[in-house]
């Protein structure tokens, strides 16, 4: 997820001084339009960023997170059911942990894992940012080899607030058990003058390829679409039209298609097909296909990754 939303970055700022660039008359548009578009990829990022604080911290406690339905596993991965002090990856945060598990006529058939972060004022983190507040998430077993967690956010971050809420649920899809994730966000944000900003996401990552830990290199297909309001009420859109393919192996997407809709005026972002794991290949860039000017022909322009 990370990757989509740097490679956004660098396409609307490259969008903003192309299509700036082409004439006078296209300037107030493309103004409105990068804000837009800016304010809403910086938002997708922070996203990100929850998401990937929630996944390290939890990931620091593994054994917390041990399956309690496994017959084979030591006694003390399952503490009692009482608030335990967690690991905490920054100095200033403080990690609570309880565990609860589910019982079916007396027979363990699932827990529930009720994680706390908490940064206090004045917390800058590992990454350098200042945070303070909480994110609760709760981890509930839903079946064998799948879980949902549900985080709920209200953290400050560099004196903007963020309240909302982070789904998402791990199963395995058939016909070939890849492991399959589903994820939305919907977040409030104040910044601090004031002015408030929406964003709703929905996203879905299947493994194509590495499922069975044999292959190091690991395929990723991703669905989705995402929403954001602006403090002018302004609404924008982005939707993945072709499944986007990224591969660990690679630098960005590898295949995979992306529109983008702000104040009306829609770009997209083509990175290829995609076949199979075999003819999957880096990409260096990606195609983009932007309006024309005052009705004028399509732009195409390839722009390569940063390094």
């Amino acid at each position: 997820m990370k990757k989509l939303t740097l490679i956004f970055t660098v396409l609307a700022f490259v969008l903003g001084i192309a299509i700036i660039s082409c004439t006078k008359q296209a300037t107030t548009q493309t103004d409105t339009v990068i804000t837009t578009t800016t304010d809403a990829i910086v938002l997708d990022n922070t996203v990100s960023d929850f998401t990937g604080l929630v996944d390290d911290y939890t990931a620091a406690n593994p054994s917390f997170f041990v399956d309690p339905t496994i017959p084979t596993k030591a006694a003390s991965a399952d503490p009692l059911p009482t608030t335990v002090k967690g690991i905490g990856l920054d100095k200033c945060a403080t990690v609570n942990i309880l565990k609860t598990p589910t019982m079916t006529a007396s027979v363990i058939t699932g827990a529930m894992v009720k994680f706390t972060i908490e940064f206090t004022a004045g917390c800058i983190g590992s990454d350098g940012k200042a945070r303070r507040g909480t994110i609760v998430s709760t981890f509930t077993w839903v079946k064998e080899g799948g879980w949902s967690r549900v985080s709920a956010i209200d953290l400050f971050v560099s004196d903007v607030h963020y309240v909302g809420t982070q789904n998402g649920t791990f199963s395995k899809i058939a016909p070939f058990s890849h492991a399959y994730y589903t994820e939305s966000s919907t977040l409030t944000v104040t910044a601090k003058d004031g002015t408030v900003k929406k964003w709703s996401s929905e996203r879905q990552r299947e493994l194509m390829e590495g499922n069975g830990g044999v292959n190091p290199v690991k395929i990723w297909k991703i669905t989705g679409n995402s929403s954001f309001t602006n403090a002018k009420g302004e609404k924008s859109t982005y939707t993945i039209k072709e499944p986007l393919y990224t591969s660990t192996a690679c630098k960005g997407f590898i295949a995979g298609t992306v529109v983008t809709v702000s104040t009306g005026v829609t770009t997209t972002a083509a990175y290829g097909a995609y076949t199979n794991a075999a003819s999957a290949s880096c990409k260096d860039g990606f195609t983009v296909t932007k309006p024309g000017v005052n009705g004028g022909p399509a732009i195409t322009t390839f722009i390569k990754f940063g390094k």
